[in-house]
């Protein structure tokens, strides 16, 4: 998804999401570019699938920093990362 795509969609995720004293969170499972451990192979691959979805959908992968400008865009209060499953990282977003 292009960045008009995902701070459109975040935006809406956080009006439909409850507060987080009652509980409100979003998981999301993505990429994220230098989350991964510093492998020579998790690098190579992060870097290769960034040039294969700027080619196929037009947008790279994110890093932490851009991640975080479309939270705060969206107005969620904070985030963790968590590098899982090889190059793959989940992220919990509270409202």
């Amino acid at each position: 998804m292009g960045r008009q795509e995902v701070r459109a969609l975040t935006a809406a995720v956080r009006e439909a999401i409850p507060s987080r004293e009652a509980g409100g969170r979003v998981i999301v499972m993505d990429l994220v570019v230098g989350s991964s451990p510093a492998d020579e192979k998790a690098t190579e691959t992060q870097l290769l699938w960034d040039v294969m979805m700027m080619g196929v959908v037009g947008s790279p992968e994110r890093d932490e920093r851009e991640w975080r400008k479309i939270f705060e865009d969206a107005g969620f209060s904070g985030y963790k990362i968590v590098a899982f499953l090889g190059i793959r990282s989940v992220i919990e977003v509270y409202p």
